[in-house]
């Protein structure tokens, strides 16, 4: 708990040894182990807002935490959760590492500066979210506030929230730069800071309700930006990248890859986007909403790719590979046609599946008539629940000159529906309901296409792979191993099955383990 009687007005300790064993007596008493999710969540209460620091061989993952909901939203987040992990998959509950504090914790980012690590986090003065608050550790457990003096403020008083921070060479000598809401500092040391103005952002793209940095990095000679807000084009919260070739910009929008991740409908799975420094490569953290929406879980960590182009995108973590447990039968005796379709054909030869949907009579020559949607299922269900990974490959081909093909993957739902991912050649990805027994139709929900850094479609005829990361009713789709979306999926049945629309589609026997989680 907070130490209101520390000796000094600078200095509080949080979190003591027989704190920490009280509090896992009372989460043993609630919850045996971790409650599941894809892929970390608090066993009682909500993590917001995650951090992730690599630090000695082990990531220690940092959160604001809320034990009960409370009437005033700050007086909800007055905690600091932390769990480590050894792999980056499986992580261990160490508590809360900071409790009680007499003041609002909003969202946090910590660093090495010197011997000591540092947190920021964000908070408030009255009912005004306008500090930032310093604490230090040792050891990434034991944390004490550094006091008021240390406190940042923006020169108008108006909101500040979590600051990243990168250390750069400047003359011979490491210098920090932080990356808040609010605006851009430089640190001499990476304690006291210098304001130095609002961030540098150009062209003056509109953002709608709050512009958050998630945090920079400098990758090559880039230095990528990563900003959360609501931007045109997407209803939802979204991460956009910006660019720039100094650390204190002008940072400009990477206009072709633009959106990180995001959504274009009102469906909001996923969202924020920060880095976590590894000693050979940057990965990505960011977290999922539950689906009943009312706690938040740490996703899988993502690798970050730049392209030769140098574009910033999610990759697949090789790390995750750690999620793999048991391999599962994949049965396909009896895989058929779901539903009725004008000429289409479903084919088991060895290894692969082949859908055939041949494109409807034109309506003119250069237009293409209404879809024609196939699609089959595999005869094995499996536990989706309990989670699973599944990793394929799929190829479509034109079966004619005007109507451009698509082939993509479907998750059976109880009542003849299906979530389906629909890759198509004309540049775009979407994802929404399939509906059946009738004519096949497919609902969208959401899409991808110019100017997100996420898989647009995919190319006419040319082999790609798939990895689908599933587990309570939430999933993770990537496409030549760069994040297409992550999603909800309820209601479902285990069956996993492909489609294909307005040609053929050639689809592997998938590889499927279970997921190796608690």
């Amino acid at each position: 708990m907070f130490n209101r009687h520390a000796r000094t007005k600078t200095c509080a300790r949080i979190v003591f040894p027989a704190a920490v064993v009280g509090w896992f007596v009372f989460l043993a008493a609630v919850v045996p182990g971790n409650a599941p999710a894809l892929l970390y969540r608090t066993p009682v209460g909500t993590l917001k807002d995650n951090c992730v620091v690599f630090h000695d061989g082990a990531f220690y993952l940092f959160a604001m935490y809320r034990r009960e909901e409370k009437p005033r939203d700050q007086d909800q987040w007055r905690h600091v959760w932390l769990a480590t992990s050894t792999d980056g998959a499986h992580w261990r509950d160490v508590g809360p590492v900071i409790q009680d504090a007499p003041f609002g914790i909003y969202a946090m980012r910590v660093w090495k500066a010197g011997e000591r690590f540092l947190m920021n986090h964000g908070s408030f003065t009255g009912e005004a979210q306008d500090v930032l608050r310093l604490w230090e550790s040792r050891d990434l457990v034991h944390w004490n506030y550094l006091g008021p003096e240390y406190d940042i403020r923006r020169p108008d008083g108006q909101r500040i929230d979590h600051m990243d921070v990168i250390p750069v060479e400047e003359a011979g000598k490491t210098v920090y730069y932080g990356y808040a809401v609010g605006g851009i500092l430089r640190s001499e040391d990476g304690l006291k800071w210098t304001w130095l103005g609002e961030l540098p952002l150009t062209d003056s793209i509109p953002t709608r309700v709050v512009q958050e940095p998630g945090g920079c990095q400098r990758i090559g000679d880039t230095y990528y930006l990563l900003v959360g807000g609501f931007y045109p084009g997407s209803f939802e919260y979204a991460t956009a990248t910006y660019i720039a070739e100094k650390p204190a910009g002008p940072f400009r929008p990477d206009y072709p890859a633009f959106r990180l991740n995001g959504y274009s409908g009102r469906e909001l799975v996923a969202l924020w986007a920060g880095y976590c420094r590894l000693p050979d490569a940057v990965l990505l953290s960011n977290y999922m909403l539950d689906p009943g929406g009312r706690f938040w879980w740490h996703a899988p960590l993502k690798r970050a790719v730049v392209d030769d182009a140098g574009h910033l995108r999610m990759g697949y973590w090789k790390g995750n590979d750690a999620l793999k447990g048991a391999a599962l039968p994949c049965e396909t005796g009896r895989v058929q046609l779901a539903s009725s379709c004008s000429n289409c054909n479903v084919a088991v030869d060895g290894t692969q599946i082949t859908i055939t949907a041949p494109p409807r009579p034109h309506v003119r020559w250069i237009t293409p008539g209404k879809p024609n949607i196939a699609h089959a299922f595999l005869d094995t269900p499996f536990d989706l629940d309990a989670g699973c990974v599944v990793e394929g490959a799929l190829k479509v081909t034109a079966m004619d000159s005007i109507a451009f093909p698509a082939a993509g993957i479907c998750l059976e739902q109880h009542d003849q529906t299906a979530t389906a991912i629909l890759f198509g050649t004309w540049g775009q990805t979407e994802i929404g309901t399939l509906h059946w027994p009738e004519e096949p139709k497919l609902e969208v929900a959401d899409s991808t296409g110019v100017g997100c850094a996420t898989p647009a479609g995919m190319p006419v005829g040319e082999p790609c792979t798939f990895r689908l990361l599933i587990r309570k009713g939430i999933f993770e789709i990537y496409l030549n191993d760069l994040l297409v979306q992550t999603y909800a999926a309820r209601n479902l049945t285990g069956r996993i099955g492909f489609l294909v629309q307005d040609g053929q589609g050639v689809f592997n026997i998938p590889k499927t383990w279970k997921m190796d989680l608690p």
